[in-house]
């Protein structure tokens, strides 16, 4: 497999006068998991699309493992997974049946199919609704299906379009912890979503797609706004100017404060509630005058409205 396995070079895509992407270029090497972040409307689906063989772009073009995935598709798909927007499923096919199908699709052994099947729906936790007709799965039921059937045959490419879409918050987490799993024995993942908390918890590289144009291409720490992080800030605000010293005096050395002018501050520290609840308290009881106390906007967020901001649509 090439060091690259996926690369847009210039793509244009054109439907009548509306132009979806303009120019899009960019590649990602083997084992990278990659974000790719903007606006509903955006382009990101349409990106997928041409990656996966299913639509041609109007100029320019697209590789996967070096092959182009319109002309050599079977090739150029054998080891990638795939869930773009929302595939419509007969809705008398079993998830049992749907699992099989893409396994023979994908090439897997018929004495392995099986097997292969009910590894991507334990990976989702959907091993009890296989014999249920996927019209009768709830929608989060049905997601988490189509996620199995897009994890099949153990890929090495995974391009995956908004996955936590209609899942609640226990089957994001579950889904999270999958795809980190997957990024650290090596899968490539490139992940579409205008989620950013997706894109934290699992990706150390981001894309930021704008009106169809990539504006933007960082890299990132995963998981660096995670749960298991102890580092906690809290940005602050004041009625009138405030000294380090006199901040430094009131907290202790156990707190860490960047100015961000003379009446904000931002304050580091490690520890949970309770060391949160005392520093104010030592704020207000020194007599500085505090006016409130937020978690500082996270640096994916912030980059994002640098690059995106709130899209108005053309």
């Amino acid at each position: 497999m090439p060091s690259e396995v996926l690369t847009v070079d210039g793509a244009w895509k054109r439907y009548g006068d509306h132009e979806a992407l303009r120019g899009v270029r960019f590649s990602i090497r083997s084992g990278e998991s990659v974000g790719y972040l903007g606006p509903n409307g955006a382009g990101k689906s349409t990106t997928l699309k041409l990656l996966t063989g299913l639509s041609r772009p109007t100029q320019g073009s697209v590789r996967v493992q070096g092959l182009d995935p319109a002309q050599d598709r079977t090739r150029a798909l054998r080891r990638l997974g795939a869930l773009i927007e929302a595939p419509g499923v007969p809705p008398y096919l079993t998830g049992s049946d749907l699992l099989d199908y893409v396994a023979r699709v994908k090439g897997v052994p018929s004495s392995e199919r099986q097997n292969a099947a009910r590894q991507a729906a334990e990976s989702m936790g959907v091993v009890g609704h296989l014999g249920r007709p996927f019209g009768t799965l709830s929608t989060g039921l049905g997601r988490r299906m189509l996620l199995a059937a897009a994890l099949v045959g153990d890929p090495e490419i995974l391009l995956l379009d908004e996955p936590t879409l209609g899942l609640d918050p226990a089957a994001r987490h579950d889904l999270r912890e999958v795809l980190r799993t997957l990024s650290r024995n090596g899968l490539t993942l490139l992940l579409s979503t205008h989620l950013l908390e997706d894109v934290e918890e699992v990706c150390g590289r981001v894309l930021f797609l704008r009106n169809g144009v990539l504006v933007g291409d960082e890299r990132v720490t995963p998981g660096a706004a995670g749960p298991e992080d102890s580092t906690r800030s809290l940005r602050l605000r004041f009625a009138s100017d405030v000294t380090p010293d006199s901040l430094s005096q009131a907290a202790g050395a156990a707190f860490q404060f960047q100015g961000d002018g003379p009446r904000e501050v931002t304050v580091h520290f490690s520890g949970a509630d309770r060391e949160q609840a005392e520093l104010l308290a030592n704020l207000v009881r020194a007599g500085l005058p505090l006016l409130n106390a937020s978690a500082p906007e996270p640096e994916l967020a912030r980059r994002y409205m640098e690059l995106v901001g709130r899209e108005e649509r053309e």
